[in-house]
């Protein structure tokens, strides 16, 4: 049940990745490459790996007919660990290639590539260490948003609501000035302290994730609360981060037939 639910948002997000035109067989070959200081990055580049998968289409094709086809592996047997390994090994490729040709390393992948590892295994207590390994993990993802906002001083910064509303909602504007929610947009920046205030409640709902390091008695709201998060977020800001909700399931209780 719970390889299933997780593969089912796998597959969501390949079907949202390929409506976007940004599957390996829809980069088009770019010659942009941007690996930055990461050593896996780096090593994939190297090896020329990326490049020649997208440099060449029939490849670039076969890599997203494996991707997708181990996705669907996942979902459908769930007693074969090898679907699981081949779509978190092509997703991995996948990962460091779009974010290096699209020279900015995205967040919002990154469930999606961490949340077939588990299933690996066949061992349940394997299974339950890693995935609740990855439950610690999705609270750091949102708890070090919380921090490196909090130490940066962004937090307490009153111009900073302002701030993100112009520069996250300027380009919206001018490319659709009749959007109805342009009018949002506009009296939060003519506001500049209703803007303070959301940026601040959206960092302070970020910083609740803490408390999930020391009790699981509340992990019904990380399920509830990104939810809303990013919903806010992409309304009003335009940041789309829906495929990190993925990682929602790790708040769910996993018990030994939960996984078969």
């Amino acid at each position: 049940m719970l390889q299933r639910l997780a593969f089912a948002g796998v597959l969501l997000s390949l079907v949202y990745r390929w409506w976007a035109h940004s599957l390996m067989s829809q980069l088009v070959a770019p010659v942009w490459v941007y690996p930055y200081v990461d050593l896996t990055y780096w090593g994939l580049h190297l090896m020329n790996v990326p490049q020649w998968i997208s440099g060449h289409y029939a490849a670039a094709v076969a890599f997203d007919v494996v991707l997708v086809g181990a996705a669907f592996g996942g979902f459908i047997f769930t007693k074969k660990r090898i679907f699981p390994i081949v779509f978190t090994l092509f997703y991995l490729i996948y990962f460091v290639s779009y974010n290096s040709f699209g020279a900015h390393h995205t967040h919002c992948m990154v469930g999606v590539l961490l949340i077939g590892v588990p299933f690996w295994f066949r061992k349940e207590k394997t299974f339950e260490l890693l995935w609740e390994g990855l439950r610690y993990f999705t609270l750091w993802v949102y708890s070090s948003a919380f921090l490196w906002k909090l130490f940066r001083g962004s937090l307490f910064n009153i111009e900073q609501g302002v701030a993100v509303f112009m520069n996250e909602n300027a380009t919206h504007i001018a490319l659709n000035p009749d959007a109805w929610m342009n009018g949002v947009y506009a009296f939060f920046m003519a506001h500049p302290t209703l803007s303070f205030a959301a940026n601040v409640g959206a960092v302070l709902m970020e910083g609740l994730f803490i408390i999930g390091f020391f009790t699981k008695k509340y992990d019904w709201a990380w399920i509830v609360l990104p939810i809303i998060f990013h919903t806010m977020t992409y309304l009003f800001i335009h940041v789309m981060f829906y495929e990190l909700l993925i990682l929602n399931l790790t708040f769910w209780r996993v018990k030994k037939n939960c996984k078969f």
